[in-house]
Order: structure tokens, then sequence, then C-alpha cells
């Protein structure tokens, strides 16, 4: 008798392993598709989010090549200015020293 609850209890066991095991697979299975999922909307999400850093970064160089450009105008536009009153101020010292000495 005790061999045949041994029998049955090994004859169950088998079953019931492999319905644990189809158990297992099936919740396996549900988290690969869930990581699948999960991964694709990380894709998803970082494809956005580069496209939307790459234009601002487009978006940043223009205004700084922009910025640039005007920096550059105003240093030209004041050197420019610096070499007039220089040329003036020399024009004037010159002026002022001729009269003085004509005076002596």
């Amino acid at each position: 008798m005790a061999n045949a609850t041994l029998k049955r209890e090994e004859g169950k066991s088998p079953y019931g392993q492999g319905a644990y095991s189809t158990s297992q697979n099936s919740a396996s299975d549900e988290e690969i598709l869930n990581s699948f999922q999960s991964i694709e909307a990380d894709e998803a999400r970082l494809s956005e989010q580069k496209e939307h850093l790459t234009i601002l970064l487009n978006q940043l160089e223009i205004k700084a090549k922009e910025e640039f450009e005007k920096r550059k105008q105003k240093v030209e536009r004041l050197n420019s200015e610096v070499s007039d009153l220089k040329r003036k101020c020399e024009k004037l010292a010159n002026w002022v020293n001729s009269e003085s000495a004509l005076e002596s």
C-alpha cells in the first residue's frame, strides 16, 4: 500500500510540475512582454527627447552666431570711433601747440 501511495504521488508530481511550469512560462512571457513594451516606450521617449534637444541646440547655435556677429560689429564700430577720436585729438593738439608757438 505504501508503494501504491508513493506511485500515485509520483504520478501526480510531474503533472503538478507541468502545470506550475506552464504557469511560470506564462508569467515569464508576460514579464518579457512588459519589459519589451517598457523598452519601446523608453526608446520612443528618448528619440523624442533627442529630436527636441537637437532642434534646441541648432536654435542656440544660430543665436550664438548672431550674438557673436553683433558684438564683432560693435567692436569694429568702437575701433573706428576710437580712431576718429584719436585723429581729432591729435589735430586739436597740433593746432593748440602751433598757436602756442606763434604767441611766444
